[in-house]
């Protein structure tokens, strides 16, 4: 039984008072505790000791590296650095966790606060049904027993009408019956012989005693026919009261027949009824299924996502390790190799004045600045690549493509190199001729000779004058500096051009290689240098520095594939075989996966072109993200319009979505009251391209057997019995199967062969006329089959049997022993489980220790219908039926009744 409404009302209020007091406890003891937290959320606990395994490790690194570098001043100064990024994060990331803590325990609380309202109110529901249902059964009840009153009161009226007349009519004819007796007498009376002799003389002639005798005659003639009219009205009366009664019967058979009809008619109610609430509780039974498997489902989903997002935690956590790793070992071994390189210099520094100015294209040569020529060149040496200084392993696994591409690149730019510097050394021997040849050639070889013949002096001079611009251009250098910025983008300070134009080539080669795209930094055009001041704190960038710097632009044009949809761009791939791939792969995701199936076609609704651009290098995207990108980027829009009882909450769970992300494209919306009929905009994201699929699937399918229904007058109206069970039949089908998007839009079966032919289900329908649902009178033995009399009737162990045992095996069928409609079903101490018939009149049967049920209180049953199944509950000392019949609540000896 459900609880009443006070009670419940007052158990949501209690609810809600010590959720308040929760919250409001939760908001002054903000600070919870470690333990506290761990015990209300096993998720926080295994992301911390994820976070301290990670602490741990990142303590064995920085132990690694002070073994590594033990002279390294600066290697161990970055290691406490590294850790005690680490342990920041650790007191955010246990931060955030305890935050997400509160937050997911508030909003279990709410969750909990509406499942209870909820079921509350479902449980006030259901109490209302119920109540609903016992009044309707008490007004049905009623009904029929006022039913019952005014034909019993209809029949009496009838037989006291029927004996009034009866009664009449043998007044009437004992009336007539004395009439005729007392004209009998009358005329029967004979004269005494003083009489005759007074009234007849002797003397009287003979005749008059002969007209005596006729007299006499002729008044037994008249007491004859008087007898035969008596005996006329007798049959007249007979016949009338036999047409009475075959009258009176008639109506009584009518009446019976529209008893029957209208008990047919509640029997059809009540099993209309039945079949209602039957159908109702599974409906709710499946709604139930449906909702405890839909929250398996998400709960699933929600597990699989923590585990993800915490295997990304960690591999991002083991990511950023590995590279600050790398980053140490880069910076060492670059430190190592510099020495290298400058014990190298040294040896090669009159080789290095002497090279051509023919590296132009490699970003050396003369560089006019503003009306400054400065001459710049390229170091040979410098052959160290942007992994090695970053530390990044080479890829085990290239594709062979890529490595020709490469190769071929790296031959080009040394043949341009060669081609330049003989172009040079041409240009420079034929300037030189023109110069000599020339008139200004002329006078400076006049002025030559005048210098060697006054080398003294002007030696002297000159001196003094190279000293003094010498000592402005080491001022002037040493006080400015060289902003160099890329593309308008400023993005540091250099002492010298050639440590930003030396590197350039270096930067483009390591990139093409390492994004596997053709990177291009023109040096001359795309790097632009500003002399300013550089007096005062002005961080100035070193060769590494400035390395970091090119190697970390975003806005690096490089030469990609992009993919475009109906004209508009999405995005860019490296190169034409990864946007095939992307397309491959998309068009593979939504496929049937059918074991078997056969692609025909797999085309995109939508126009897709690739085409090759200049991109930068920021918005080349893998193939991964630019699949994903294809795949989700897409809108769609839809209106849902709101129903009765429909929450905000349920809205956003149906479309997996957040009530937020609601309220945002519906501002005017009450969250809390939302208006039954009213329309919300749900937009969600949605595939980019249209994938349309025609595969070839051949596969099997169940054929569903046909069920056929027969008239077995053997059987009861409203019973069945299955004669053949029926079985599927299996047939293959092969057919042309049209997918949208994954989802199926169109079948063509092509072919259908029949492997095995369905059974058909033969059910024999009862046509036999039901037995009256009321009591007859008359009773059978309550069980069929094999039973024995185990029990009787009377005193018993010291106590009153009230009934009779007869012993059974478990499950034997229980019969009602007469028609009548049944007051209680179901378990009743010492009887187990009990079964009570009304036959009406006072008189009542019982069938007790049942095993199972198969009738409930209120149910009309006739004579002989199967109510229940034997068993051995209750007070039983084994499997046995009891059967009790009692009149008036006596208790009778069932042996009496029974035939």
């Amino acid at each position: 039984m459900f609880p009443r409404d006070n009670e419940g009302k007052d158990k949501l209020n209690e609810s809600v008072t010590s959720s308040k007091e929760q919250k409001s406890d939760r908001t002054e003891n903000k600070a919870m505790s470690r333990e506290e937290l761990f015990s209300q959320d096993e998720e926080a606990k295994k992301i911390y000791e994820d976070i301290m395994s990670l602490r741990k490790s990142v303590e064995a690194l920085k132990t690694d590296d002070m073994d590594i570098l033990p002279d390294s001043g600066s290697s161990r100064q970055e290691s406490k650095d590294i850790v005690l990024e680490d342990t920041e994060e650790i007191i955010a990331a246990k931060q955030a966790i305890i935050e997400q803590a509160r937050r997911d325990a508030e909003a279990e609380r709410i969750q909990r606060e509406e499942a209870l309202k909820r079921e509350f109110k479902k449980k006030q529901a259901q109490q209302e049904i119920l109540e609903a249902q016992k009044r309707a059964a008490l007004i049905e009840e009623e009904a029929e027993k006022k039913r019952r009153r005014a034909a019993e009161a209809e029949r009496r009226a009838k037989a006291i009408s029927r004996k009034q007349a009866l009664d009449a009519m043998e007044a009437e004819i004992q009336a007539k019956n004395k009439q005729l007796r007392e004209n009998n007498t009358a005329s029967e009376s004979e004269a005494t012989p003083e009489e005759i002799r007074e009234f007849f003389d002797e003397d009287k002639p003979e005749d008059l005693m002969k007209g005596l005798e006729e007299a006499k005659k002729e008044l037994l003639s008249a007491q004859q026919q008087q007898d035969a009219k008596i005996g006329t009205i007798s049959q007249m009366t007979e016949k009338h009261t036999e047409k009475l009664a075959a009258e009176q019967q008639i109506k009584l058979t009518q009446q019976q027949e529209l008893l029957k009809e209208e008990q047919a008619k509640l029997q059809d109610l009540l099993e209309a009824h039945k079949s209602e609430r039957l159908a109702r509780e599974e409906r709710e039974k499946n709604e139930r299924a449906l909702r405890e498997q839909r929250t398996k489902v998400e709960k699933l989903i929600k597990e699989e996502k923590a585990k993800a997002a915490r295997e990304e935690k960690l591999a991002k956590a083991k990511k950023k390790r590995d590279e600050k790793i790398q980053r140490i070992e880069a910076k060492e071994r670059h430190k190592r190799e510099k020495r290298e390189a400058a014990e190298r210099a040294k040896l090669e520094k009159e080789r290095l004045k002497q090279k051509s100015i023919a590296d132009a294209e490699l970003g050396g040569g003369v560089v006019n600045v503003k009306g400054i020529q400065i001459n710049t060149k390229i170091k040979d040496t410098m052959s160290i690549s942007l992994k090695d200084l970053l530390g990044v392993a080479d890829r085990k696994e290239r594709k062979e493509s890529s490595e020709e591409k490469t190769q071929q690149m790296r031959e080009e730019r040394e043949k341009r190199r060669e081609e330049a510097r003989e172009a040079v050394e041409l240009s420079m021997k034929q300037k030189m001729l023109d110069y000599e040849n020339s008139p200004l050639g002329k006078r400076m070889k006049g002025l030559k000779t005048f210098c060697d013949n006054h080398k003294a002096p002007l030696l002297t001079l000159f001196s003094v004058f190279i000293m003094l611009l010498v000592g402005v251009a080491g001022v002037f250098n040493y006080c400015t500096a060289y902003e160099y910025s890329y593309n308008g983008k400023t993005l540091g300070l250099v002492k010298e051009k050639d440590e930003v134009l030396r590197i350039t080539d270096l930067v483009q080669g390591a990139l093409t290689e390492d994004k596997n795209v053709d990177v291009i930094i023109d040096a001359k055009d795309d790097i632009e240098f500003k002399r300013v001041s550089a007096l005062g704190d002005v961080e100035i960038d070193n060769s590494e520095e400035v390395l970091k710097r090119l190697s970390y632009m975003g806005n690096l044009n490089v030469k990609a594939y992009g993919i475009y949809v109906n004209g508009k761009k999405v995005g860019a791939v490296e190169s034409k075989e990864a946007a095939a791939d992307v397309m491959q792969d998309i068009k593979d995701r939504y496929t049937s996966g059918r074991e078997g199936a056969e692609i025909e076609e797999a085309v995109f609704i939508e126009k897709v072109d690739v085409k090759q651009s200049n991109t930068d290098l920021e918005d080349v995207l893998s193939e991964k993200e630019m699949v994903e990108k294809l795949c989700t980027s897409g809108e769609t829009e839809k209106m849902h319009k709101v129903v009765a009882g429909e929450t905000l909450a349920d809205i956003a769970k149906l479309y997996s979505m957040t009530e937020e992300d609601i309220l945002q494209e519906n501002p005017n919306v009450d969250q809390k009251k939302l208006e039954v009929g009213s329309v919300l905009k749900i937009k969600q994201h949605a595939p980019l391209l249209t994938v349309k699929i025609t595969e070839l699937v051949t596969y099997e399918k169940q054929i569903e057997y046909e069920v056929e229904e027969k008239d077995d007058a053997d059987l009861y109206e409203g019973y069945t019995e299955t004669h053949q069970k029926g079985e599927n039949g299996l047939s293959e089908i092969t057919s042309r199967i049209v997918l949208v998007n994954g989802e199926e839009k169109e079948e063509t079966p092509l072919v259908t062969t029949v492997k095995k032919e369905p059974v058909t289900e033969v059910i024999m329908v009862g046509t036999k006329e039901k037995p009256p649902t009321v009591g007859s009178g008359k009773y059978i033995w309550p069980l069929s089959g094999g039973y024995t009399l185990t029990s009787n009737f009377g005193s018993r162990w010291g106590r009153s049997h009230e009934g009779i045992d007869l012993g059974c095996p478990v499950g034997s069928n229980v019969l009602a022993a007469d028609g009548g409609t049944v007051t209680y079903a179901g378990y009743s101490g010492a009887y187990g489980y009990l079964v009570i018939i009304d036959h009406q009149n006072g008189m009542e049967t019982r069938y007790a220790h049942n095993s199972s049920l198969l009738v409930s209180k209120g149910d009309k049953v006739y004579q002989g219908q199967h109510i229940a199944e034997s068993g051995n509950t209750g007070r039983s000392t084994g499997p046995h039926c009891h059967f009790e019949i009692r009149v008036n609540g006596v208790a009778k000896n069932p042996i009496n009744y029974l035939p």
